[in-house]
């Protein structure tokens, strides 16, 4: 599983062929690196890992397999890895597996073949460690971590078979696919998900790509309130569904809620890590007798963010008043006469917070809260004073009732 084209093509080649060699492999380097990490923006990781669970045990894409570290032999792609051989394929098995056809980094061709064959050299160009090989190359897609449990699907193991390498990448011998839950897939010897200590190695690099997944989370969608609800509530909470993200590994990790007044912003949480699917407006953002809408995203923890959901309106009306019994907003006389002809009835008044067999409670309830309308008083404090007594008022309606039907008498 060594890839010993880390070591030079010294060991294989004569002097002179030495020479002409390393012409024409600097000249590939230099045509090969012309496109830089920079271009770079996204990873697909699930298309990484899905390519290295397929060939496994086949030839890659261009067709070539390093049976020995220099040169690769043509055996035609989706052919089955030779097993009469060494083989010195690892690096150019992951170099495939992150870019073309699969993950779309641009992994710069060397020696003739597609990407990296150098083991040691495409782990240290992976986080932009360019002292390996000396040719000034930097890919920089990620990062060097400590231990494989900061890894996710799609990131790249580096081993060091001999003594410990005091973290000096150059000594990398053999590199893998790390596909989650603690396996890999590699060449030359085929494996698919393996476990990923490889028996022990003196040192491990665990290379984690840092760049954004090429697949974004599903866009959210509204759930409650309603479109077009009526809330009697200043301090709603909102509700998107469960999240959604095709890329292997990804985790919901933030969310982004905002309300919208008009044209303007009445509300935007910011990058949300506490609320993730449900959200509740914070006091002193919304107004009684104002229509907004809201909106969210959510965001996975390669940092990619999913569109906004669909805006939902919703407009806040102020609360019920308790003892508003005909519900038309006011707490007045015609209330209390709902309440006496229902008197001693176990029939349901409209807000009447306290329920039950019909009786003093809730001419109490009605009492506390005459004059109130829209939830606030209508006008200075009214003091019990003000209310009339059942015995004043009933005398008030019933001799307004009697003036009422004289008058239409002499009509």
């Amino acid at each position: 599983m060594r890839n010993r084209s880390t070591r030079g093509i010294g060991n294989l080649l004569g002097p002179s062929a030495v020479k002409v060699a390393a012409l024409a492999l600097t000249a590939a380097i230099v045509a090969g690196t012309a496109t830089t990490a920079s271009a770079i923006l996204v990873y697909n990781r699930t298309a990484a890992v899905a390519y290295a669970n397929a060939n496994y045990n086949k030839v890659v894409s261009d067709g070539y397999f390093y049976e020995t570290s220099y040169p690769a032999t043509l055996i035609g792609a989706g052919q089955p890895v030779p097993t009469n051989v060494t083989g010195d394929d690892c690096a150019h098995f992951v170099s495939s597996a992150l870019g073309t056809p699969a993950g779309g980094l641009t992994i710069p061709n060397r020696a003739g073949t597609y990407g990296e064959p150098g083991a040691a050299r495409l782990d240290a160009l992976l986080v932009g460690n360019n002292s390996v090989g000396g040719y000034g190359t930097k890919y920089q897609y990620g990062q060097l971590v400590s231990s494989v449990s900061q890894l996710t699907p799609g990131d790249v193991i580096g081993y060091n078979w001999g003594a410990f390498s005091n973290g000096n990448m150059s000594t990398i011998d053999h590199t893998a696919m790390y596909i989650g839950n603690g396996k890999i897939d590699c060449h030359s010897n085929s494996r698919l998900g393996v476990d990923w200590t490889l028996g022990g190695a003196g040192d491990y690099f665990f290379i984690h790509i840092t760049l954004p997944d090429a697949i974004v989370p599903t866009t959210p969608s509204n759930v409650s309130p309603a479109a077009n609800a009526s809330i009697a509530n200043l301090t709603p909470t909102l509700t998107a569904n469960a999240f959604k993200d095709g890329a292997i590994g990804s985790t919901h990790v933030a969310a982004e809620w905002i309300v919208n007044y008009g044209a303007g912003v009445a509300y935007d949480s910011g990058i949300d890590t506490a609320h993730l699917t449900s959200f509740t407006v914070p006091a002193g953002k919304l107004t009684v007798g104002n229509a907004y809408t809201w909106k969210v995203r959510y965001q996975d923890n390669y940092g990619d963010w999913s569109g906004y959901s669909a805006a939902t309106s919703l407009s806040i009306v102020a609360p019920p008043i308790a003892g508003d019994y005909d519900n038309n907003g006011i707490v007045d006389q015609s209330d209390y006469l709902l309440w006496r002809n229902n008197q001693g009835t176990t029939n349901v008044l409209a807000n009447d917070s306290i329920g039950g067999r019909i009786g003093a409670a809730q001419y109490d309830q009605w009492r506390s809260h005459f004059g109130q309308t829209g939830g606030v008083s209508s006008g200075a404090s009214l003091g019990s004073a003000a209310v009339p007594e059942p015995t004043t008022l009933s005398l008030m309606i019933f001799a307004i009732s009697g003036v009422w039907k004289r008058h239409r008498r002499t009509v």
